[in-house]
């Protein structure tokens, strides 16, 4: 298993992980309709930006084949004072559970505290079981709002870490 930062022509790859990744976790969470017209057409568009900018993006490669990956940067909130955040991270059902998540957040923890950030949040749907990766990493549950994703309306928590060392000690 390589985790390695993203690169050009690894779009396709990041958003099938992302559509195939939504499809099995939020499947009785979210409706079907919903999950079933996800496409990772309109997704690859989107990653190929993110990668064309620079971003904090990091891939989980499994025999050439993207199997996870993770992204953050600055926070998107002003209501919080922590300044990082953990925007995405997704992986293959197959592969989770393996250590794989972690592994990608310290990656872009550690980028993160390069650049100079000191904390970072995530946002997460409560009813997400993967949470419990965030919370075994140290994150504390600090706040939640409630969201509209396709019409429909979802719990989200926002998780924190204070001091990002926390996470890059404990993946190292």
């Amino acid at each position: 298993m390589e985790i390695r930062r993203a690169k050009a022509g690894d779009e396709n790859g990041i958003a099938r992980v992302h559509v195939e990744s939504w499809r099995t976790t939020y499947r009785g969470i979210m409706r079907d309709e919903m999950l079933d017209n996800l496409s990772v057409e309109r997704r690859e568009q989107y990653w190929k930006n993110e990668i064309d900018l620079n971003k904090v993006l990091y891939v989980a490669v499994d025999e050439k084949r993207i199997v996870g990956f993770a992204s953050g940067g600055k926070s998107r909130s002003t209501e919080y004072d922590y300044d990082g955040e953990l925007y995405a991270i997704y992986l293959l059902e197959d592969y989770q559970q393996k250590g794989i998540g972690r592994k990608l957040i310290s990656e872009v923890a550690q980028e993160l505290r390069n650049l100079g950030y000191q904390s970072m949040i995530v946002w997460v749907l409560s009813k997400n079981p993967s949470k419990t990766v965030y919370e075994k990493l140290g994150a504390l549950a600090f706040d939640s709002k409630d969201i509209d994703i396709a019409g429909d309306w979802f719990k989200e928590e926002v998780l924190v870490w204070k001091d990002l060392n926390q996470i890059i000690r404990k993946e190292r």
